[in-house]
């Protein structure tokens, strides 16, 4: 049996070339984290950017992601907030890049990962 992951979507922003998504993700094995896995989520024209947080379940979360989408083109770089000496709040980015034509399809591929009707996905 595949994983299920769930999403509970915070903020959700559909501006003219661009979806934005602000999150929660939840594993489907109870997180040893007192914080919530948090996302952040740019669907735009020709590409979707995705930061999750740098721990554990993030990190099970792309290698999750990977096999249903395949690999990005480039591995997750970290960002760190706050101080740069400590990893409290670092956030793992990664991209994906298609054809502009293709976002439908990508439009459709997230709707149907997240588990959410997104604008403009047809079923």
């Amino acid at each position: 049996m595949e994983e299920a992951w769930k999403f509970d979507i915070l903020r959700q922003e559909a501006r003219s070339r661009r979806l934005i998504l602000e999150g929660r993700i939840i594993p489907p094995y109870p997180r040893p984290y007192h914080d919530p896995l948090v996302f952040y989520l740019v669907l735009g024209p020709d590409y979707l950017s995705l930061e999750v947080s740098r721990d554990f379940d993030g990190d099970n979360f792309l290698a999750y992601l990977a096999r249903l989408w395949g690999p990005p083109e480039e591995g997750p770089r970290i960002q760190v907030g706050g101080r740069q000496d400590e990893e409290e709040g670092a956030l793992q980015l990664i991209e994906h890049q298609f054809m502009p034509d293709l976002r439908p399809e990508m439009l459709k591929r997230l709707a149907g990962l997240l588990g959410h009707p997104l604008p403009g996905a047809t079923p």
